[in-house]
């Protein structure tokens, strides 16, 4: 830890108190916009500081994972979730109490015939397994994890790696899939949450920035998670009660601000008030 620069340790920590701040005080205090002083963060969309306030997992959670917490089903329904994670979609489809590819593909194909939206905006989800979008989700993604779906959750790091093998489970994907895990009786009581999360593009760029390393520089994962790990003994004591998975998610859109704020580019979207919610709700 000789190394870690204390200044942008503390611009990272400023950065994910005012961000929460933003969501306090529009989701709970119910203030007008703006919500804080910095263009940056009122201009663009950045992700809470906690995946568990984003609006997806906020439905994921109220509608599929808390209802049926108990569901031999439901690691299953997270990896299906996250492969679609559209809730119009997903609610139409319904909780896989049984998995029936062919009336998913028809709900999902009668949404797109009309126009409606299918998957979400979020992820980058691309289509290289053959045939159409649909077919690739349903026929080459979920059908073989259903037959031959992991049964092992010892740790999120193991769960991690036990999706990896399977289509369509890139780094990401499967980390998203572990992390909703990490809320259930599946991984709630992991023994990494505090020691281990896996690194992004996006993560990696905040490491370098706070580390003083060029954006491209390229170092082993282990390397890079054990500086998250570094970074979450300083900010232990800071307001905001923070896990490994809080430290990768807010090192990528650090990043993101970061990047805006040297004009070194800008994030995809700006802010627009309420600008999805009608779709979600």
């Amino acid at each position: 830890m000789d190394n870690i620069n204390l200044k942008r340790v503390a611009d990272f920590n400023n950065f994910m108190v005012e961000r929460h701040n933003i969501f306090i005080r529009k989701e709970l205090n119910n203030e007008p916009y703006p919500w804080s002083d910095d263009s940056i963060l009122t201009a663009y969309s950045f992700c809470n500081v906690y995946r568990e306030l984003d609006r997806v997992t906020i439905w994921i959670r109220e509608n599929w994972r808390d209802p049926h917490a108990d569901h031999p089903n439901l690691p299953f329904a997270m990896a299906m979730a996250r492969q679609i994670n559209w809730p119009p979609t997903l609610a139409e489809i319904g909780f896989p109490d049984t998995f029936d590819p062919e009336r998913i593909k028809g709900i999902m194909k009668a949404r797109k015939d009309r126009g409606e939206k299918v998957y979400t905006g979020a992820y980058m989800l691309t289509g290289t397994l053959g045939g159409t979008k649909i077919e690739q989700t349903i026929d080459k993604i979920l059908t073989p994890l259903y037959a031959n779906f992991p049964t092992k959750f010892d740790s999120l790091e193991e769960s991690w790696k036990s999706f990896l093998p399977y289509p369509g489970f890139s780094d990401f994907m499967s980390y998203e899939v572990v992390t909703d895990l990490r809320h259930t009786k599946w991984l709630r009581n992991a023994p990494d949450i505090m020691t281990w999360a896996n690194p992004g593009p996006g993560a990696m760029r905040g490491l370098n920035r706070i580390f003083g390393r060029p954006l491209d520089s390229k170092q082993k994962k282990p390397l890079f998670i054990q500086e998250m790990r570094d970074l979450l003994a300083l900010l232990n004591n800071t307001p905001l009660p923070l896990e490994m998975r809080d430290i990768e998610h807010c090192l990528c859109e650090f990043d993101k601000y970061e990047r805006t704020r040297l004009g070194q580019g800008r994030p995809r979207s700006r802010y627009k008030p309420r600008e999805y919610e009608e779709d979600v709700l």
